[in-house]
């Protein structure tokens, strides 16, 4: 007797069990979705982990627009952030240090990735060397975005046309070129010799669509 009823008195129990999976399931999936939401997109992460690499706490001023202070008359040639605020346009400048001092040369940090004969091979060199850098978290970049992992696959894809890239490999004349004309289109002021966060974000985006 007991044992016909086994199988009506462990229905509820199974039910019940259902309902708590069903219940677990959905409160997981509404959880996962309101994640999702909360995520800033990955073109968001992609150009903080990108310019967090290239990017450079220095930029030199181009010489003929360097200007003294109202005050002292001073010549600040050179700027500088404690975080990667610029990526310079330019392979290599000096200028006088603030205050009129010394003239300081300065090498952007992307140039180091084509190495002294200043050639990268192809796209996977690229991205290995892109990979490699060390990342530091980038002024004006949005906040609460990470960037410490390397930037995705398409990212570096996007990056290397940025660059000027191509089936041949890439120079740093070419390098220059490119990101000369990328800055002048997506700078507000149309300057060409620098980008911003904001600048290289908006480039990054409109070269992947």
């Amino acid at each position: 007797m007991k044992s016909s009823l086994l199988p009506f008195m462990l229905v509820p129990a199974c039910l019940a069990n259902a309902n708590s999976a069903f219940v677990s399931r959905t409160n997981n999936s509404h959880g996962a979705c309101l994640g999702r939401a909360l995520l800033a997109t990955p073109d968001d992460r992609d150009a903080v982990a990108c310019f967090g690499r290239l990017g450079d706490k220095m930029y030199v001023i181009k010489k003929d627009e360097v200007t003294g202070t109202a005050a002292s008359g001073y010549e600040f040639g050179i700027l500088q952030a404690g975080r990667p605020k610029w990526i310079p346009c330019y392979e290599r400048r000096s200028g006088p240090t603030q205050g009129g001092g010394a003239e300081l040369e300065h090498e952007p940090n992307w140039r180091t990735i084509f190495g002294e004969d200043g050639v990268i091979g192809g796209r996977d060199a690229f991205a290995d060397a892109i990979a490699s850098l060390p990342f530091s978290a980038p002024l004006g970049a949005p906040t609460g975005i990470q960037g410490a992992e390397p930037p995705s696959e398409e990212a570096v894809s996007v990056l290397w046309n940025l660059f000027g890239g191509s089936d041949g490999g890439l120079s740093v004349v070419d390098a220059v070129t490119a990101l000369r004309a990328a800055a002048a289109t997506h700078n507000t002021d149309m300057s060409d010799d620098k980008f911003t966060y904001k600048s290289f974000a908006a480039a990054l985006t409109g070269m992947s669509e």
